[in-house]
């Protein structure tokens, strides 16, 4: 893959806050040409850079929180991962380092609800320990 440069760079930031920006408004942004602006985004598609474009839905009601979880002695991520892959409220899972054993994002409508999706995952054999961390206000997300 080529190296990425800085225009590169700032495409893919502009996209990152809004994917529908016309090519127009990218190319006058980057001070180049529509034609050239669409060349470099077929190459940064092409080569992977830019896998896809989504939808990011609004969430001001949603409610977020980080479960870090410890798996129960004998367990593995691979054990665990089927069972919250299976609930919708999960939004992403990492598997880290430390104390900690897999950090999941959730989204629930009501603290209520979020109260009993941790109840729910508690009460997974393979799961030792959760710790939840409720978000407060999002201040910066890129996908």
């Amino acid at each position: 893959m080529k190296q990425l440069d800085d225009i590169d760079h700032r495409l893919i930031a502009m996209l990152q806050d809004n994917a529908r920006l016309p090519v127009v408004a990218l190319a006058k942004a980057v001070g180049l040409s529509r034609s050239t602006v669409q060349e470099r985004l077929h190459r940064l598609e092409s080569s992977g850079a830019i896998a896809q474009y989504t939808v990011r839905l609004g969430r001001e009601e949603a409610l977020q929180a980080w479960l870090l979880l410890r798996h129960a002695e004998g367990f593995s991520c691979d054990d665990v991962m089927p069972l919250l892959a299976g609930l919708p409220q999960v939004q992403s899972c990492y598997s880290v380092a430390g104390e900690t054993d897999l950090m999941v994002l959730v989204r629930t409508q009501t603290a209520s609800q979020l109260a009993d999706l941790r109840e729910r995952i508690v009460g997974f054999r393979s799961i030792d320990a959760v710790t939840t961390l409720t978000v407060l206000r999002v201040l910066l997300e890129r996908q």
